[in-house]
């Protein structure tokens, strides 16, 4: 969907993996690149108006998308443009039919939502090690238990390894 998709998209696609936020006005759509510190590595998401204490958080960035958020910083100072979600230089208030275009260019027919960002990135993080207070507080969560009730997807894979993990039921004898 990614190779497909309009320029914000992509920006969406990238950032809504990386970083866990609300994707929309609430949270995403309001960072500013003056919210972006790309030498130090973190980014001030801005919190949503659902009991935050603070008007932000700090969200470390992923080493590996850097480069990607460094090349779209400069092209946007070179056009004016104060927003990391744009649409050729104005701020974009909702994404969801250029959301179902790139969809369905990829082929992809089973429905997806910009919001699924949300809960893929804490079932990644979460199935590769991450630890779950951390992985909340990256999404904006006071509460971590919110997580596993809510974002975590287990996959297949896992189910499988859950259910061998304990030992054998030494069966040879029956």
């Amino acid at each position: 969907m990614y190779k497909v998709a309009a320029p914000h998209i992509r920006r969406v696609i990238v950032l809504g993996m990386a970083a866990g936020p609300r994707i929309g006005p609430s949270e995403l759509f309001r960072l500013a690149w003056t919210d972006v510190e790309l030498a130090a590595g973190y980014m001030r998401m801005p919190n949503a108006a659902k009991g935050a204490k603070e008007d932000s958080r700090i969200v470390p960035i992923r080493d590996d998308i850097l480069p990607l958020l460094r090349a779209w910083k400069e092209e946007d100072e070179q056009r004016g443009c104060p927003w990391g979600i744009h649409w050729r230089g104005r701020p974009v208030r909702c994404i969801g039919h250029a959301w179902h275009q790139a969809r369905k260019a990829a082929g992809i027919t089973r429905r997806i939502t910009p919001y699924s960002l949300r809960h893929a990135m804490p079932t990644e993080a979460l199935e590769h090690g991450a630890d779950v207070k951390a992985v909340a507080e990256v999404m904006g969560h006071a509460d971590p238990t919110m997580l596993l009730r809510v974002y975590q997807h287990t996959r297949y894979r896992l189910r499988k390894k859950a259910v061998n993990a304990a030992p054998g039921l030494k069966l040879d004898g029956i």
